[in-house]
């Protein structure tokens, strides 16, 4: 099944975290978490998006049929990034979902895949750039983020883990 992400609801997410968490940061965490709203920095939060998507293909591999980062070639450099671009990347991954033992899964699935994938990515980002930070509460911070980014994770593969339909022959008398 084809998923498509869009780096702008992916950042718009972030945004949204972010500002949640800010309502009650330490002034550190704050200094940590501030540049992920600057709108002038949209370009490299669009990169760290990228990245934090190529990591989570690579984490879901085993269910993986093909991904695409917005037409990036694997044999050419993508180039330099403009640190304020503000266009909208579309990012896909093509995952092999197992139907239910009844048969396919419910349509509403597909949507909610999605949205973990995108959730995914976002905890990663959130993490990376608490991370990058430093300090003591950005680092515990990150270490939250972590924790969901793993909750993510695992649901996701466990869901992908899922066994197929089987096989099962009708007998006629």
């Amino acid at each position: 099944m084809l998923y498509s992400l869009s780096t702008q609801v992916i950042a718009d997410t972030v945004h949204a975290l972010v500002a949640l968490e800010l309502l009650s940061a330490s002034e550190p965490t704050r200094t940590a978490l501030s540049p992920l709203l600057d709108p002038e920095r949209r370009g490299m939060l669009t990169l760290m998006i990228k990245n934090a998507f190529a990591e989570t293909v690579l984490d879901l591999m085993p269910y993986v049929d093909d991904a695409d980062l917005d037409g990036e070639k694997p044999a050419v450099s993508p180039g330099e990034h403009p640190a304020d671009d503000s266009a909208d990347h579309l990012m896909q991954i093509v995952l092999r979902v197992p139907a239910t033992p009844g048969g396919e899964r419910p349509a509403g699935i597909h949507g909610l895949i999605r949205r973990q994938l995108e959730m995914t990515v976002v905890s990663r980002v959130i993490h990376t750039a608490l991370l990058a930070a430093g300090g003591a509460s950005a680092c515990e911070l990150a270490g939250a983020y972590a924790s969901k980014l793993r909750t993510a994770l695992d649901s996701l593969t466990a869901l992908l883990r899922a066994p197929a339909t089987p096989f099962v022959r009708q007998r006629f008398m």
